[in-house]
């Protein structure tokens, strides 16, 4: 935490990554298990580290899920569970993933394109909610930032839940980002990397030392 801003620095591939994320005083690391993305990691890539990570909390990051592989990412034990989905997902597979997790631990991360808000009738089956940019072919990772406005709104339209801010964030545009947005959770990834899946401890760093100034 860094001026009182909650960070997730997600994609970590290696204990490398996870360890100059610690070293800013991230939150939370998150590890995706999603095999199109190429920050993906393996099951059992992940438990061959799992005990020499810092001693942050994880986020098991996926797609759609099945009961099945929500149920496997439960087995190796992350404290959260953000999982993407289209807008037209049933209601019946969104609460199927807050039963297998939990409300607490799960964070739904809905493709909201242009105009589209979260659904009213999401609300009651997570506490915290990601909004990334939305790509029609991407889920994800895209490096553009989103709609700084629609988060805000939504910030400020569901206090009661947690709302995280992600989608292009960087040391160039981060400061402003928290300024227009009054986020409080911040989600990074590939404006930190030197290469997709690739971390950069020098982004990571001056991150971090353009959010002291705010």
């Amino acid at each position: 935490m860094i001026n009182g801003i909650r960070i997730k620095v997600c994609g970590i591939t290696s204990l490398v990554d996870a360890e100059a994320a610690d070293a800013i005083g991230a939150d939370s690391l998150g590890f995706i298990f999603y095999a199109k993305s190429p920050r993906c990691v393996a099951a059992q890539q992940y438990q061959a580290m799992k005990n020499l990570l810092p001693e942050r909390r994880r986020v098991a990051v996926s797609v759609e899920p099945t009961r099945d592989e929500l149920t496997a990412q439960l087995a190796l034990g992350f404290e959260h569970y953000q999982i993407h989905f289209n807008v037209d997902t049933a209601l019946e597979t969104i609460a199927m993933w807050s039963e297998v997790v939990g409300k607490d631990e799960l964070w739904l991360a809905p493709r909201l394109p242009v105009g589209v808000d979260v659904a009213p009738e999401w609300l009651p089956f997570a506490q915290t909610f990601l909004l990334d940019t939305f790509h029609k072919d991407k889920i994800g990772g895209t490096g553009k930032t989103g709609d700084w406005g629609k988060f805000k709104r939504h910030r400020l339209q569901h206090p009661q839940h947690h709302w995280i801010l992600s989608g292009g964030l960087s040391p160039d545009n981060v400061v402003d980002a928290i300024r227009a947005t009054g986020a409080n959770r911040i989600d990074v990834n590939s404006g930190v990397e030197l290469s997709p899946g690739i971390k950069s401890p020098a982004k990571l760093n001056a991150l971090a030392a353009a959010m002291k100034t705010l």
